[in-house]
């Protein structure tokens, strides 16, 4: 009898230490367009087309609400507790719209027309969007290609971009900023280029 009460007070012990822990709270991450930025399309004047924003093709190992990590050439891991709020290339795809609506360089750009064909398409494809671990250190790898297509199949200007930045810290809103920015400064670049390559000559 003395040998089992010390035994019944433990595991009372013990099953009060679990009731009392508390559990990891999930942390979510957005991939958003950020407040207007001066760049060099601001100045630019509108072109009379319409463009059609088409889906985001995102590597279905980065698509999901989790977030990658890679530790080797051929290997990722997903964070238990830490997820997108949205899907990626969904919140990307808000991005690009309200890249176009906010620097009006085409006269009209949406996800999809109806009953009309656009002047333009434009596709995205996403190969790598994920953190990448070299011992202690965390970067942002972005790895991704634009392109826009005239009604008729004709590739108008292609842009493709592989970016990696290091973060300062270990954090994954960091990681989520790093993205931001990146998406931004390639959008940017491209639209830019794509302005100059749709005006008419004078």
């Amino acid at each position: 009898m003395k040998k089992i009460l010390p035994i019944a007070l433990a595991a009372l012990l013990l099953l009060g230490a679990c009731r009392s822990s508390k559990p990891v709270a999930a942390r979510f991450y957005m991939l958003e367009y950020p407040a207007k930025q001066e760049m060099a399309s601001d100045t630019l004047l509108p072109l009379p087309y319409s463009v059609e924003i088409m889906d985001i093709d995102l590597n279905p190992a980065f698509s999901t609400h989790q977030i990658a990590l890679r530790e080797d050439a051929h290997e990722v891991k997903y964070f238990v507790n830490h997820q997108w709020a949205s899907r990626p290339q969904k919140s990307l795809e808000r991005f690009v719209v309200n890249y176009f609506n906010d620097h009006g360089l085409f006269e009209n750009v949406q996800r999809s027309f109806w009953n009309v064909q656009p002047d333009f398409r434009l596709y995205i494809t996403i190969y790598n969007l994920e953190v990448v671990r070299d011992r202690k250190d965390f970067s942002a790898h972005l790895h991704l290609e634009m392109w826009l297509e005239s009604a008729q199949g004709e590739v108008i200007h292609r842009h493709l971009a592989d970016q990696t930045r290091m973060l300062e810290k270990r954090s994954l809103n960091l990681f989520a900023q790093a993205i931001n920015n990146m998406f931004y400064e390639e959008l940017n670049y491209f639209a830019t280029k794509l302005h100059f390559a749709l005006t008419p000559a004078k």
